[in-house]
């Protein structure tokens, strides 16, 4: 019997998040749609750096297919690692991913999946320096490790390197035609530039998945049913764009309020929203004496759901 064909790392990829996705929506639906839309405080437009991420891929593929094919492999190699750099730091991307393995393992939502790493400082104990890539991503190959998927650490593995990362962003590598030369703790050390370019590529492909497939799910979910019935006489309505791309949710309780979190290019709304200091989510549901066990959009009882769409 011949063996299958290996897959390309993209469709590898591909493969792995996809089903990371569905596991977690078919766990944990509701906290899953938060993950996606990244639901967090309010915000005016042009402050999402995960939105500004995505455009800049673009930005930089365009410019690395001219660096490539006008000034050859070392150059090319050059502007590759300043896309790396930027890929490792994408908080949104490694939030998402980090908060979709606390939905496979049964696990609430939250705004932020590396707080709890966060440090004091002693002498101003209001400042926080943020969790580096490195905690971070050992944070995920965490709950990757916890939630079985041996196939998610393997692709962190293959693409995460500390040394280079730091080399790059300290300025204090030198690349030859041969070796990617760098210093870790005043240690003189040296790889391949074929391993720097496998690493990088494994890089580009899991990150190039990953916006593939979060575009996509957004998509699906904006033209799944609109409304849904929750156990708590709560009645979640899914908000698609003009596209028929989900980006936002509104919350109806059976007292007539609700509760709205909608991401679009003009700002954040996040109205009624509640964040616990776990970094949870929750509902400003009204008074507690006005609800009442049926459920209700928009203060309206429904009594035939075949009707709703």
């Amino acid at each position: 019997m011949m063996e299958p064909e290996p897959l390309f790392p993209r469709d590898q990829y591909i493969k792995i998040l996809h089903d990371l996705f569905s596991t977690a929506y078919g766990t944990n639906g509701f906290d899953t749609i938060c993950s996606v839309l990244r639901v967090g405080g309010m915000a005016d437009a042009n402050w999402d750096a995960f939105a500004e991420s995505r455009i800049a891929f673009d930005d930089y593929n365009w410019i690395l297919d001219q660096v490539s094919s006008e000034k050859g492999a070392t150059a090319a190699r050059r502007f590759s690692l300043l896309m790396y750099c930027q890929a490792v730091e994408m908080s949104g991307a490694q939030e998402i991913i980090a908060n979709l393995l606390r939905c496979t393992l049964k696990r609430a939502f939250v705004i932020d999946p590396f707080f709890d790493p966060w440090k004091r400082r002693k002498k101003n104990p209001l400042f926080r320096p943020p969790p580096s890539a490195t905690t971070k991503y050992n944070r995920i190959r965490a709950l990757a490790t916890e939630c079985k998927r041996d196939d998610l650490v393997g692709a962190l593995d293959a693409f995460f390197d500390e040394r280079i990362r730091n080399a790059f962003s300290h300025s204090d590598y030198i690349i030859t035609d041969e070796n990617f030369r760098f210093s870790d703790q005043g240690i003189a050390q040296q790889i391949p530039v074929t391993e720097l370019d496998d690493t990088i590529q494994h890089c580009f492909a899991l990150f190039g998945a990953f916006l593939y497939l979060h575009h996509q799910w957004l998509g699906n979910l904006g033209k799944i049913k609109k409304y849904h019935r929750l156990p708590n006489y709560e009645v979640l309505e899914l908000l698609p764009d003009e596209e028929q791309s989900l980006h936002g949710f509104r919350m109806h309780f059976s007292n007539g309020s609700s509760a709205t979190y909608a991401r679009r290019a003009s700002g954040v709304e996040a109205t009624n929203l509640v964040f616990q200091k776990d970094g949870t989510v929750n509902f400003m549901v009204g008074l507690f004496d006005a609800l009442k066990p049926e459920w209700m959009i928009d203060g309206k009882p429904v009594t035939d759901w075949s009707a709703v769409p």
